[in-house]
Parts: structure tokens; C-alpha cells; sequence
């Protein structure tokens, strides 16, 4: 019998191991406790017994006894026999596994060895006749049924060849034959069809998905079978309550004097995207080159840039005249930036280095080009300004103070007049997205808003206002700004140009919105709250930990 299926296909095992599947000893252990409970005058309900049932251990154990699975490498599998056989990874490159030449020589250095020296064997003669003969004795091992599984293609969707020994498998067959047992299962599937689900664990999925387009339907099928419990368990997990209760998790939140304004805009846009960032807070184990990355490395590398220009070309602005020297300097900072964050942290082929390298260089010097011609009278004098932290300046070190809490953050750039204390907030954006003013008051972008009060209380200037830079796209600027620094600041859409008491009102309401996500944090308010209600975001990864319903 041959069997197609997707999924992840894992190589031969090199170690003999075997996994405790009698079901039979599992159940007269859990009825044995049953009839304990019983005896000593206990009430038992059919739900109970279900849930002792579920629970019954299922040991992992080395050895071959009967009742067990063994899992084996085609090697130990040789010289046993068993009623059902399932030989997988039958992948181009897996099984056979692709030639092993000895990686010290190159072709012709080998060949010129083995024609001086022919009793030198620097590879096999013939590695997959070996393997050949190992998958034929596999295939011999079966008593009642063998299964051929492969893998169709990859996780990410990308196609797998078969092997030849599949191929060389499916001739033997007559094609109405093949196509008649063999079983697809595309990657969109998450459950197979009620009539061909394979187990019963597959049929109760198949049921629970039913459930979302016909409920009457499943739970009919769910009540026939005996499954009406299992199915309303399921269907309950998209209605558990998501508020934090645990009494030590609360007094943590609750004892908490500082929040960050990032962390705040994060909870704003979803308190369950801010349950798992930055709470629970999981680590990729295998870095990547992501937009957090490409992100941190650009602000570093601006940083470097914008701090350095006085003292590399004697002008803290970009001057048209003198472009050339400055994206020369440009370079010499995005490399430092690189070697700092990507040599240290992630082990980069070379072809992905340099692709990384170019698309931040292309990136970064558009906007400096940009910054050249700009034409603001205003300088770029501060730098990833940071403040509510231990390595703050003294005057920043207490954090913007909103009543009962303190906040936290780094400004990315302040530029200033030189002629009076007015200064402008810069916040660097790695993708192609500036925010308008209305988007800030509609959205709750808090960055922009509130670091403009720190600009005003804890640094001593008068905000005229605070843009985002987008630094990839079209690199458009687009912020909250005062209509009276319009002549200053030209350049940006004049919707962003707002009167007196239509700028601070928008500044007003991001105070509030800090408020009350501090007031949830702090209460353990977390929901399923996508702002804007659903659907979520396209740029949400974190909906496989989620209950939220998705189309």
C-alpha cells in the first residue's frame, strides 16, 4: 500500500526506541482506579471516567517488547518482522541520501589520486546500492502492510521530489492501483475529511471543524458517536476567559511603577499581541534577518552617521555640496553597525550578509539624499535620546511622570533651532509606514505625542511637533506637527498642520490612552482587542498561540 502525505518527514532514526501504545494496559489501570474509588463508596459520572481515561499514562521506553512501536534505522530493521511497516523520508536527497565525496578534494584532484593509486577508495563505489538494498529489506519486513511515506513539500509550502526508490515502487503497480491507495494531504488541510480520517483523534477534528459552518451538523455527528462532550470542550476554547488571575502575576503587574511607551502602544493595539511580547516573551532559538533586525541595525548605523558628521565633514547637516563624502562616511557607519549587531548574533551566509548590506545601504542613503535636500532650518543635535532608565541622562533618569506611574523609552532624534529652545522629534520607522496626524489620534499612536512632552518637560524645549521617517518605500515623513511650523518644517501634507488647540488635544488623548492601558495592565485586563475590531492585522505572527476566531 502506498501512502502520499505532507508533513515533515523525519530521517531514519539512529537510535532503537519504542513507544508504549497499549491502550489496553492504559484503560485496565485507569478502570482499575475507577473500581478503587467505588469501592470505597465514591460517585463516579461518565464524564469523570472520560477524564481519568485521558490521563492515563503513556510511557516512553528503549526496547522491543510487544505492544510497542519500535522506531528504527533501516539498518536494525533488517532482521525483523513486524504486521505493519512505515518507512518514510522517501525525499529526493534523504533516502537515498545524496553522493558523500570527501569535501578536502576537489573532482580532479581526486580523480588524479585514485587513477596513481586505485587501491585508494576516497568514496563509495556505489552509495546507493547500499541504501537500495536497505529500503528493499525494510520493504520485506512487513507481514500485513507496508506504508511508503514522503514528504510533498516543505513546511513553507516549496515542492519536494520524490526519491527514486518511490518512483521505482509505483511501476511495480498498475496506476488505477496506485492512485486508488494512495492518500494527499495538501498543506492548506488542517483536518481530512470526515470519511477518510484515519484515527479517531482526526475524526474529532474533522468534526470540530465541521462545527464552524454547520454547528447542528456536528454536534448530531458528535452525539452519534459519543463525542458530544469532547466537541463542546473544543468549541469552549475560543470562549475561556483571557484575564490574568493568578494572584504573584498580579501583584507583579501591580507593583509595576515605569512602562515603556513602545510597550504601551503595543497594548493599545492588541492587550493579547502584549500578553505574549512582553510578558511572556518568547525567544527564537535560530536568529533571523527580520525588520527588527534590519530595523535596529539602520537606527545604529544613523546614529553613528548623524553623531560623527561635525567631526568627519564639519557641518552637523547634510550639505548638498558635500553629499558625496557624507554617504561615503554612511557606509563606513553601516558597516560598524553590522559587524555590531550581525556577526555577533547570527551566522549569515554570504550571500545573505551581503543582501542584507545592500538593501540597508540602498535604504539609508535615499535618506540622507533626502536629508540633504531638505532644506529644514532646524539641526540634528541629539541622538537616541533615552529616558526613565538607569543610563539616562540625570535630568531624563525620573522618566515623563503622568501620576502613579512614570514612563520609559528612547527618543531616536531631537533637531533643534539654533536660535531659539524649539526643537522637532524624529522617530525612525525601518518599513514603509509615516503616520498623519490623524492616524495618530485615531490609531492611539503614542511615540510621537508623548515623547514631544518629554521633549518639553524633561529636556527644557518647546516641541513644534514630532515626525515619523520611514526609511524604506517611498520614505514619506508624515507626523503630528504645529500650523505655526509650517514656513520651518515645509514639506510634509498640510493636514499634518494642526492649530493650537486641535495639537495639544491629540497630545491629550494619547495621555489618557497611557492612562488606561496602565489601569488594564495593571488589573490584568487581557483580551482578544485587535484595535479596529476584526479582522486582525496582516502583520500579527502570533496567531498560531491565539484564540481569536480567523476567517
Amino acid at each position: 500500500m502506498l501512502r502520499q502525505a505532507y508533513g515533515t518527514a523525519a530521517p531514519p532514526a539512529t537510535e532503537a526506541a519504542s513507544l508504549d501504545l497499549r491502550a489496553y494496559e492504559a484503560a485496565t489501570r485507569a478502570a482499575q482506579e475507577m473500581e478503587d474509588w467505588v469501592s470505597l463508596g465514591g460517585s463516579l459520572e461518565p464524564g469523570d471516567a472520560l477524564s481519568l481515561l485521558e490521563r492515563a499514562p503513556v510511557a516512553l521506553a528503549l526496547g522491543g517488547a510487544p505492544g510497542r512501536v519500535p522506531v528504527l534505522d533501516l539498518m536494525r530493521a533488517r532482521a525483523r518482522r513486524y504486521e505493519v511497516v512505515f518507512v518514510l523520508g522517501l525525499e529526493e536527497g534523504v533516502l537515498p541520501r545524496r553522493g558523500d565525496s570527501c569535501g578536502l578534494l576537489d573532482e580532479d584532484t581526486r580523480r588524479w589520486l585514485e587513477g596513481r593509486a586505485p587501491s585508494i577508495r576516497l568514496r563509495r563505489s556505489d552509495p546507493v546500492a547500499r541504501e537500495r538494498y536497505l529500503f528493499y529489506a525494510a520493504c520485506t519486513r512487513a507481514r500485513s502492510r507496508l506504508y511508503l511515506v514522503r514528504e510533498a513539500a516543505t513546511d513553507d509550502g516549496g515542492p519536494r521530489q520524490p526519491s527514486p526508490f518511490w518512483e521505482e515502487v509505483r511501476l511495480l503497480f498498475a496506476p488505477d492501483d496506485v492512485a486508488r491507495w494512495t492518500r494527499r494531504r495538501p498543506l492548506g488541510d488542517l483536518t481530512w475529511p470526515l470519511d477518510r480520517a484515519p484515527s479517531e483523534r482526526e475524526q474529532l477534528r474533522a468534526v470540530a471543524a465541521l462545527a464552524a459552518e454547520e454547528p447542528p451538523l456536528a454536534r448530531e455527528l458528535a452525539l452519534a458517536n459519543g463525542w458530544s462532550r469532547r466537541l463542546e470542550r473544543a468549541l469552549a476554547a475560543f470562549q475561556r476567559p483571557t484575564r490574568l488571575s493568578h494572584p504573584r502575576v498580579l501583584a507583579e503587574l501591580q507593583g509595576r511603577t515605569s512602562f515603556g511607551v513602545t510597550e504601551l502602544e503595543v497594548f493599545a493595539d492588541c492587550s493579547s499581541l502584549w500578553l505574549v511580547e512582553r510578558l511572556v516573551d518568547p525567544r527564537s532559538i535560530d536568529g533571523e534577518v527580520d525588520a527588527r533586525l534590519r530595523g535596529q541595525v539602520a537606527h545604529q548605523a544613523l546614529f553613528r552617521f548623524f553623531s560623527g558628521l561635525p567631526r568627519r565633514i564639519g557641518s552637523e547637516r547634510v550639505a548638498p555640496g558635500r553629499l558625496d563624502e557624507a554617504l561615503a562616511f554612511l557606509g563606513e557607519c553601516l558597516e560598524e553597525a553590522l559587524a555590531g549587531h550581525v556577526h555577533s548574533r547570527l551566522e549569515l551566509t554570504e550571500v545573505e550578509r551581503h543582501e542584507l548590506e545592500q538593501t540597508l545601504r540602498r535604504d539609508l542613503e535615499q535618506f540622507v539624499r533626502a536629508e540633504a535636500e531638505s532644506g529644514s532650518p532646524l539641526v540634528p543635535r541629539r541622538f537616541e535620546v533615552s529616558f526613565g532608565g538607569e543610563r539616562s541622562s540625570p535630568e531624563l533618569r525620573r522618566g515623563l511622570d503622568l501620576g502613579g506611574f512614570s514612563l520609559t523609552g528612547k527618543i531616536d532624534r531631537i533637531d533643534l533651532d539654533p536660535f531659539s529652545a524649539r526643537g522637532l522629534v524624529i522617530d525612525y520607522k525601518s518599513g514603509s509606514t509615516a503616520h498623519s496626524a490623524s492616524q495618530i489620534e485615531s490609531e492611539l499612536r503614542l511615540q510621537v505625542p508623548l515623547y514631544m512632552l518629554v521633549l518639553r518637560d524633561l529636556v527644557g524645549v518647546e516641541p513644534v511637533g514630532g515626525i515619523y521617517r520611514a526609511l524604506s518605500g517611498e520614505r514619506r515623513a508624515r507626523g503630528l506637527l504645529r500650523a505655526e511650523a509650517k514656513e520651518a518644517i515645509p514639506g510634509l501634507s498640510s493636514r499634518d498642520y494642526l492649530e493650537e488647540e486641535a495639537f495639544w488635544r491629540v497630545v491629550d488623548k494619547a495621555v489618557e490612552s497611557a492612562r488606561s492601558s496602565v489601569e488594564r495592565i495593571r488589573a490584568g485586563d487581557v483580551r482578544h482587542d485587535p484595535k479596529g475590531g476584526f479582522p486582525c492585522p496582516s502583520w500579527c505572527d502570533r496567531w498560531p498561540i491565539c484564540r481569536v476566531r480567523r476567517p
